[in-house]
């Protein structure tokens, strides 16, 4: 399950959530629980939020799924989408595993670079990856 939230004094509010066995609807009907079905989850949730706010036709995502980390220096910020707009900032948001345990490779970041590759600004490095290299660099 992928969800978008914001904290609030009497709770938290949701706004926008997925979760993997939705994929069958999109055609992926098996392996809804590897890496790859939780980048579709998280560029899932991406594209159903920036739908929700109107900043889809804005921020399309990336379009050539390549492993890259994008990040562009706008006004003296660093933003992890493609382009900025002048008038609309992309939305920001921020990893919260909670107790879960990150190690590199695991799906929670393949979530995480789904929902970048869907136009989210979420700042992160290709250092969680899976086939990181720390001493090819």
């Amino acid at each position: 399950i992928c969800q978008i939230a914001y904290a609030l004094i009497d709770g938290d509010r949701i706004l926008a959530q997925a979760d993997s066995t939705e994929l069958p609807r999109y055609g992926l009907k098996v392996g809804l629980k590897n890496y790859a079905a939780a980048y579709c989850t998280g560029l899932l949730v991406a594209r159903r939020l920036l739908q929700k706010v109107g900043l889809d036709d804005v921020y399309e995502g990336n379009t050539e799924v390549d492993g890259e980390v994008v990040s562009t220096s706008f006004n003296k910020k660093t933003y992890f989408v493609d382009e900025v707009d002048d008038d609309k900032r992309p939305f920001r948001a921020f990893l919260d595993v909670g107790t879960k345990a990150t190690t590199t490779g695991c799906r929670i970041f393949g979530a995480l670079k789904g929902a970048a590759d869907g136009g989210l600004d979420v700042p992160h490095s290709e250092k969680r990856f899976p086939g990181y290299d720390r001493d090819a660099k």
